[in-house]
């Protein structure tokens, strides 16, 4: 029955404290799209405003009823995943606050490509389950009391976080682990047991990660749930303490899907989590930020590969090189990362918010460099953890930290649609003439220089030892896209010499020009591949001599097809 399938939130009556009723006052409103059948947001008039450093207390009695799980929560038999299950209070922001500039509230509808926003509080939970049921939920278990009706109520409490969630299943089995202060739980069905250890891992490598580059991780608690099979669309969540992930690809050793769904969901406890960015109007800072964070942590845990996602019958698919691919495809939807996330053309929210962004912030980490970058990345954490910053708090503290303004780079990538593509053009080699055919001035007058004397010439030259036939080697570089980046060629010569030239980008073309007794035998843009921004390093490279170059251009296509394949596998997270 898709009846049963529908999920809600009902407001049964809300009241001041005083007992003056206030469920009278409620009215449905559309502040985004103006669709009068949307009925996910309210406003609530008071008889009498609140004053500035007054407050009121709302007690608000409601009933959820939980939907069959599709996407963050529901349920499934005897799974239970209850997330986004009580009425949620929009944020105030104060004049200056974010984009205010004056005070308001900040209270977006539910949309399908958006996740939330709210502020910090404090959460001091009451749940009462039949005592068959095993629970997981935001926070530390305070109190666990067994009823004589057959039922057990439990007490969570967590302080400063912006929601709540909780599980229930009396067929999950609890796996305990510790890492420094934070007590570890993993509930997973029994059957899947032998997963365990790769999540638990994954999540030490996180916090370990994290804790270096950022900060401390606040809470005392982390709780990682994997939901049944038939409830995928529970998995890859994030709440507070509390994470979804889910091992039905995870039993390959050479798929690091567990690991990738786990390092992913617990960075959402910093980024969102203690970093409040609004995740619909600039899901960027969140989802981008921690994209990028993700791919860091894979590359020194999980780089005996290359950082791989995927290591199986001799392909190896790294995690980056998946995000990359996902960053190209989404280009041609033309949007722009910054945008509420709503408003994207279809399929334009994942690449804009994920992997656009992670991909920005890998090129500005190989252009700062690790010391730099790793400033950056703290500062920002420390100066807003528990508060609600945007776009412009974090190129601000960027340009501010690291001693450089880089607007120019931001301009171009979160606020604009422009590509970036450079080609290595063109090789030329040619050999610089020892004489030439024609009229030349002596100490007896001018002369005639034929082919035959220049025959002499080049024959007398070669049988001399000390000979060294010099060319006009040329490299020629172009920009195939709009976005400007500074660009790096590494040259080599059949002496076995190189030469790593650096260009500013912002010509059409550049060409760099030697003469040297050494053939150029190869060219290549980005060696180091710093810049994950381009869109086709495909054409970064030429070579004089054959190589197996079709057969390589072969094998990428291969490689796309599997990232593309693998995609499908992780469209939730």
């Amino acid at each position: 029955d898709k009846k049963e399938g529908w999920g809600w939130i009902n407001i049964i009556k809300m009241q001041k404290e005083d007992g003056t009723d206030l469920t009278h006052r409620i009215e449905f409103i559309q502040p985004d799209n103006q669709n009068e059948f949307d009925q996910t947001v309210i406003r609530v008039p008071l008889e009498k405003p609140v004053k500035p450093f007054e407050e009121i207390n709302l007690n608000i009695d409601f009933e959820a009823k939980l939907p069959k799980v599709f996407a963050r929560t529901g349920y499934h038999q005897d799974f239970y995943l209850i997330g986004q299950w009580f009425p949620k209070i929009g944020v105030y922001e104060e004049a200056g606050e974010r984009y205010a500039t004056e005070g308001q509230w900040n209270c977006h509808q539910f949309h399908y490509n958006s996740e939330f926003y709210a502020d910090y509080g404090n959460y001091d939970v009451t749940i009462t389950v039949p005592q068959k049921f095993v629970v997981g939920a935001t926070g530390v278990l305070l109190n666990e009391v067994q009823n004589e009706d057959g039922t057990k109520t439990l007490n969570y409490y967590c302080e400063d976080v912006h929601d709540f969630a909780w599980t229930a299943d009396p067929n999950f089995v609890i796996i305990k682990d510790q890492w420094k202060h934070v007590k570890i739980n993993y509930l997973v069905q029994s059957q899947r047991q032998d997963a365990a250890q790769r999540y638990i891992q994954a999540a030490k490598n996180t916090f370990e990660y994290f804790e270096e580059w950022y900060g401390e991780y606040p809470y005392p608690m982390l709780t990682i749930v994997d939901p049944r099979y038939r409830a995928k669309g529970a998995g890859g969540m994030e709440y507070p303490t509390f994470i979804t992930a889910s091992s039905f690809l995870g039993f390959a050793e050479g798929v690091k899907f567990p690991e990738m769904v786990t390092v992913h969901e617990l960075g959402h406890n910093y980024w969102y989590g203690l970093v409040g960015s609004n995740e619909f109007e600039e899901a960027w800072l969140d989802e981008g930020i921690n994209t990028y964070a993700e791919l860091m942590v894979f590359e020194k845990y999980y780089n005996e590969s290359g950082g791989s996602f995927i290591d199986l019958f001799g392909v190896r698919i790294s995690n980056t090189d998946m995000t990359w691919r996902s960053y190209v495809r989404g280009l041609k939807s033309k949007d722009k990362i910054f945008n509420y996330s709503w408003k994207y053309e279809t399929g334009a929210y994942g690449s804009n918010s994920y992997s656009k962004p992670a991909m920005m912030m890998l090129t500005l980490h190989n252009y700062l460099g690790d010391e730099r970058m790793k400033k950056v990345m703290r500062t920002y954490f420390d100066r807003f953890k528990f508060k609600h910053p945007t776009t412009k708090d974090f190129t601000n503290t960027v340009n501010e930290v690291s001693g450089e303004n880089l607007d120019w780079f931001f301009n171009q990538i979160i606020y604009s649609s422009l590509t970036l593509d450079y080609k290595l053009y063109r090789i030329t080699n040619d050999p610089i003439q020892i004489a030439d055919r024609g009229m030349f001035d002596s100490d007896s007058g001018m002369v005639f220089f034929g082919d035959k004397e220049l025959d002499d010439a080049k024959n007398k030259a070669f049988k001399d030892s000390s000979f060294k036939r010099l060319f006009k080697s040329r490299v020629m570089i172009t920009r195939e896209g709009d976005m400007i980046f500074p660009v790096e060629v590494l040259i080599k010569f059949s002496d076995d010499t190189e030469l790593l030239e650096k260009w500013d980008g912002k010509d059409n073309y550049k060409v760099f020009n030697y003469e040297k007794p050494a053939r150029i035998i190869s060219a290549e843009i980005d060696p180091d591949r710093k810049n994950l921004l381009d869109v086709n390093p495909l054409n970064n490279g030429l070579k004089i001599k054959s190589d197996n170059t079709p057969v390589y251009k072969y094998s990428i296509r291969w490689f796309y097809w599997m990232q593309n394949l693998m995609q499908l596998f992780s469209t939730f997270i």
